[in-house]
Order: structure tokens, then C-alpha cells, then sequence
């Protein structure tokens, strides 16, 4: 996505009226972008909150599985594999929904 400089702005004005037609399209595409951006970190959480609450029912194999440290490194694990699985390809299909279900676009 290009940026629109005033240079541009001045060069585009003598078009008949694309530049407020090119700025709106600009800014209908940020947000676009925003938005889905804001559907993957939601997907992201939901995967996490899922992750978290899968680990609590694992039962400790021993005493000697629990070190300090384990619960931090247990979580930032978690969230970085929920940041890859909403990230990777359509995630797990919620960000896809949930965009559709904001924009307004029936899903197929």
C-alpha cells in the first residue's frame, strides 16, 4: 500500500476528482487492514484461553516436572504457538467468520 504525499495529491487533483476517490479507497483499505488484523489477535487470544485451559488437564507425570519458571515458560509457549496457528494460512477459520460477520459480507 502506497502512501499518498501532498506531492501526489497535487499531481492527482487536475484528474476530475480521483484524489478524494483515492484517499477514500486509501483509507477503506487501512481499515480493511486493521480489521483484519484485529480478527487474527482476536483468534489469537481464543486459541490461547483454548491452550491454557487444555495444559490444566494434563496431569503431572512427576515432582520433578514443576522447576521455577515452568508456568512463565509454559505460557509464553502457548502464546507464541496461538500467534503461528492464527497467523498461518486462514488460522483455525474464527478470524475468518468473525471479519466476515463485521464487514457485513455473507459467508459462502
Amino acid at each position: 500500500m502506497d502512501k499518498i504525499t501532498g506531492a501526489s495529491l497535487q499531481t492527482t487533483g487536475n484528474t476530475g476528482g480521483k484524489t478524494g476517490a483515492t484517499a477514500a479507497d486509501a483509507a477503506a483499505a487501512a481499515r480493511d487492514k486493521k480489521l483484519r488484523k484485529a480478527c487474527a489477535d482476536f483468534e489469537a487470544v481464543m486459541t490461547y484461553q483454548m491452550l491454557k485451559s487444555m495444559r490444566k488437564t494434563v496431569p503431572s507425570l512427576s515432582p520433578l516436572s514443576k522447576f521455577p519458571g515452568k508456568e512463565t515458560y509454559d505460557m509464553m509457549m502457548d502464546q507464541k504457538v496461538a500467534e503461528e496457528l492464527s497467523r498461518r494460512g486462514n488460522g483455525l477459520g474464527i478470524q475468518d467468520l468473525l471479519y466476515r460477520q463485521l464487514k457485513g459480507k455473507p459467508t459462502p
